[in-house]
């Protein structure tokens, strides 16, 4: 790692969705800060479930027809980071995933 990004969003923490930012990077650490001092550190894990992030590549997938439906996966295996579709079970390996 050795690097520090600095994200800053303006509102309040219970508005925020956190399970897409473990999804996209599960290593984090949010800190909440309310005037001026750190108040709470989060520590972010692969989310379970995840709704409407990814889109399911499967062509004949119920999702790539009905326009309405969410997209939902699941977490299959936390080792690889896959997930896979709800309804047709395609498997998507995480952004992190080294071939």
């Amino acid at each position: 790692m050795g690097k520090k990004d600095i994200l800053k969003v303006e509102c309040d923490i219970d508005t925020l969705d956190l399970d897409v930012l473990g999804f996209i990077d599960h290593n984090i650490t949010v800190n909440i800060i309310k005037g001026e001092k750190i108040v709470e550190k989060r520590e972010l894990q692969l989310p379970k479930m995840i709704k409407n992030v990814i889109r399911c590549r499967n062509p004949r997938c119920i999702t790539s027809m009905e326009q309405e439906l969410d997209q939902l996966f699941f977490l299959t295996d936390e080792a690889t980071q896959t997930y896979r579709c709800k309804y047709c079970e395609e498997k998507y390996k995480g952004p992190k995933q080294v071939k």
